[in-house]
């Protein structure tokens, strides 16, 4: 079935039969056909940009197809071309080619054929398109980074100005709170650009053989100061004493922070927390984090692993993307759905034995 963004097909051919053939093949696939019968009446008055592809008969009453090539690809870049003709001629066709069409098909049109050259189409138009994207999220990430690095420097020098006055400041309640004030817009900038940082940079592993309980035990540690305001209790269900892997245990450690902190910061107390651990016939470790809150909404499952998505109102959406990166540089995987309380749950597979340790881009 066509993708609804892009299923405009536009035939140029002057046989009705040939029209009505083509018709009845791809409005079957779900794409939406139109057909003229002339090259003028296809460059005229009609955007060919918003097209997915063109199919030319190469005989036209107006013309030769390839004569006409340079205008077509010109009015429509990312259009797919196909070149249908009633004779094998093998030069015209190598012709065409060069000039950047996508498939040449003799007549009469095998509907395998067609369909086997459209999808052909969509998969490099795909592979065009995450190639471009990938050009521009690393110029952007390169600037972010150098943005963020010079930031954070200048906050650990207002910061730094910040603890010197407060160490001479000790009577005005009010210039205490401005300076607390400072304090805690420094450390929400911090957090802001390290997120901002880590999204961007290629993710490298430094791995080593680690118990994967005492990780996420210690980021447990790490939030006292959350499970302290939500009364809150990690469960840990075991289907053994020794939970060993190859990880880089300064990447996982992130991973078990983000997702206890949003499971700390989405429960009412008395929050509960609860891990789970097995291993699978796979070699793999399948970890669920799930808690006793809210759940996530439904409209959100689908893209809660997108950069800046998130449920909090304050926060960059950036950690569960990271957490993904992560696992995804580890060759394991992590998925979202229901607890059986009605919360979140987390499910992570994360590989015993140690993978590709190549970077993450």
């Amino acid at each position: 079935m066509a993708d609804a963004a892009s299923d405009r097909i536009l035939a140029i051919e002057d046989d009705l039969d040939a029209q009505c053939n083509l018709r009845d093949i791809l409005e079957l696939d779900g794409y939406r056909f139109e057909a003229v019968s002339t090259l003028r009446e296809a460059t005229e008055g009609r955007d060919l940009s918003e097209f997915f592809a063109l199919v030319l008969d190469r005989q036209l009453p107006d013309g030769l197809a390839e004569d006409s090539l340079p205008t077509i690809r010109h009015r429509a870049p990312q259009a797919g071309i196909l070149i249908v003709t009633g004779y094998a001629d093998l030069d015209a066709t190598i012709a065409a080619l060069r000039q950047g069409i996508d498939d040449y098909i003799l007549k009469p049109i095998d509907p395998g054929a067609l369909r086997a050259s459209l999808i052909r189409i969509r998969k490099l138009r795909e592979a065009r398109e995450r190639l471009i994207q990938s050009e521009r999220l690393a110029a952007i990430g390169q600037m972010v980074s150098g943005i963020a690095h010079e930031s954070r420097n200048l906050l650990q020098r207002i910061s730094a100005a910040a603890e010197s006055l407060q160490c001479r400041i000790t009577a005005d309640p009010d210039d205490i709170a401005d300076l607390a004030c400072i304090q805690r817009g420094c450390d929400g900038l911090t957090r802001l650009l390290n997120d901002l940082r880590d999204y961007a940079a290629p993710i490298k592993l430094d791995r080593c053989r680690s118990n994967l309980q005492k990780v996420w035990q210690v980021a447990w540690m790490s939030l006292s100061h959350n499970q302290a305001e939500k009364h809150a209790t990690l469960i840990e269900c075991l289907d053994s004493q020794s939970i060993w892997c190859s990880i880089d245990v300064f990447r996982m450690d992130q991973v078990f922070r983000n997702l206890f902190d949003n499971a700390l910061a989405a429960c009412s107390p008395p929050a509960e927390i609860t891990i789970r651990c097995e291993r699978s016939q796979e070699g793999m470790l399948r970890v669920t984090v799930s808690d006793n809150g809210p759940g996530i909404p439904p409209g959100q499952l689908a893209r809660i692993f997108e950069p800046f998505v998130t449920n909090k109102t304050r926060g960059t959406g950036l950690g569960l993307s990271i957490v993904r990166r992560i696992l995804e540089a580890h060759g394991g995987t992590i998925s979202v759905g229901s607890s059986p309380n009605g919360g979140a749950a987390f499910v992570l597979a994360i590989p015993e034995a140690a993978g590709d340790q190549s970077a993450a881009e």
